[in-house]
């Protein structure tokens, strides 16, 4: 699927989540905004980070939404394959298959 349709689809499931679960998806957005604000790390070492965790659990939703995010914080194209590579490495093979099928062409799509 492509990166665009992940993020459509994550997105609307999670604003029909919000509608029929509001306080979770308040709860929720409250503690990610919390964990990805910056601080003693910046906002573009910690959406590094949820990378290579994305990358580790082989997230397809996770791993467009975070390349996007990265990107969006300053990250490059470099850094993010650097973050993607430790996800690899913690996440073996099946964490290689989705790098190649899914975030590849997300960087492909949200490389400015």
């Amino acid at each position: 699927m492509e990166p665009l349709q992940l993020l459509k689809d994550m997105n609307n499931g999670l604003a029909a989540l919000g509608k029929e679960s509001p306080k979770v998806m308040a709860a929720f957005s409250r503690m990610d905004g919390a964990a990805y604000a910056s601080g003693q790390l910046t906002t573009k070492d910690k959406e590094l980070i949820g990378l290579g965790i994305a990358v580790a659990t082989v997230c397809s939703y996770c791993m467009s939404y975070h390349v996007q995010r990265c990107f969006e914080a300053g990250a490059t194209r470099e850094e993010i394959l650097e973050a993607a590579g430790v996800g690899i490495a913690f996440g073996g093979s099946p964490a290689l298959a989705h790098v190649g099928a899914v975030l590849m062409p997300a960087l492909d799509e949200f490389d400015e």
